[in-house]
């Protein structure tokens, strides 16, 4: 017979389990999917950010998803909760791991690259409306400028 105790601590369990197993499901699709080209990409690019002295594009093609898809993405990945140690998990690892995070079924081929300035490496995505973010991994914040401790040149942009 079990105690109301381990009657409580079994739920507690479940509940546990059932929050890590949340995880692990790969989050849904973006719901805003418009295709562009890379010339497209590279123009957003250079428009807003023409200071990059280098910038890669490994695909022709792009998806471009909204600002709400990539938030809620981040909502379910787990990068930010990483936590930070010099040289074996800090800016590089925590921007690569989150690029692979969305090497997934349908946000693979978003406009999502890695960005590495003078002092920091962090995220970038062009969303639906062709609206060039910084995505820093380490806080899953957007932004539209770098912040002084960030840097203040882009040196490269791989997307």
């Amino acid at each position: 017979m079990f105690s109301f105790f381990d009657i409580l601590k079994a739920r507690a369990e479940i509940a546990r389990l059932k929050a890590q197993l949340a995880l692990l499901q790969p989050p849904l699709p973006p719901a805003v999917r418009r295709q562009v080209d890379g010339n497209f990409i590279f123009s957003v690019i250079n428009n807003v950010k023409p200071s990059a002295t280098h910038i890669y594009l490994s695909d022709s093609q792009y998806w471009l998803c909204s600002e709400n898809d990539i938030n809620t993405f981040l909502k379910v990945d787990t990068t930010n909760k990483m936590g930070y140690v010099p040289e074996e998990r800090d800016c590089d690892d925590f921007s690569y791991r989150l690029m692979g995070q969305l090497s997934i079924p349908s946000w693979s081929g978003i406009a999502f690259g890695i960005v590495w300035t003078n002092l920091h490496a962090l995220n970038c995505l062009i969303d639906d409306t062709s609206k060039f973010w910084f995505i820093e991994p380490q806080s899953d914040k957007l932004q539209e400028k770098l912040e002084p401790w960030q840097g203040s040149e882009i040196l490269f942009i791989l997307m």
